[in-house]
């Protein structure tokens, strides 16, 4: 119950959110363009300041539950990015088998040197040619850590019928 105990769990929180940040931006610079990155670096500040200035003037009329509901969601969306673009590179290493090289082509639509495919590319881990196991692994993880996810927040039970006087 100290100020001291209070200040160092926000501390170290913030701490930890930094270096998470430094860490995704530093990964992110190796697979794109630095330009790409440090205009996606400023936009992502800027967004984040913006939300937290709303945040706090508005909270009280915010729905927080909705508001992590939905940004919970999306980190979902960005890890099954990692995740498929993981699985690329070991591909491109030989550490896994392509199975299926190429399931689809969407570079005639959005290809992935464009800077639309490469913002994609940077925060979902946008693929215009994925293999079998980038797609099984992308959607077994989306399906899995949204079941997780969403489950405690929906209630599988029936609300008891209200009694009759």
């Amino acid at each position: 119950g100290s100020a001291v105990g209070l200040a160092s769990v926000v501390f170290f929180a913030v701490l930890r959110e930094g270096w998470e940040t430094a860490l995704f931006l530093f990964a992110i610079s190796e697979s794109s363009h630095p330009i790409v990155t440090s205009v996606g670096a400023t936009i992502g500040l800027i967004v984040s300041i913006t939300i937290g200035v709303a945040l706090y003037m508005g909270s009280r009329r915010l729905n927080l539950r909705q508001f992590f509901t939905v940004t919970g969601i999306l980190l979902i969306v960005f890890a099954a990015g990692l995740l498929a673009h993981g699985i690329h590179e070991f591909q491109e290493a030989g550490l896994l088998p392509l199975t299926i090289e190429h399931v689809w082509d969407t570079n005639g639509f959005i290809n992935e040197d464009s800077n639309v495919g490469e913002f994609m590319t940077a925060l979902f881990g946008y693929n215009g040619n994925p293999s079998l196991l980038e797609v099984i692994a992308w959607a077994a993880f989306i399906v899995t850590a949204l079941a997780f996810f969403i489950r405690p927040l929906v209630s599988w039970r029936r609300a008891p019928a209200p009694a009759q006087a």
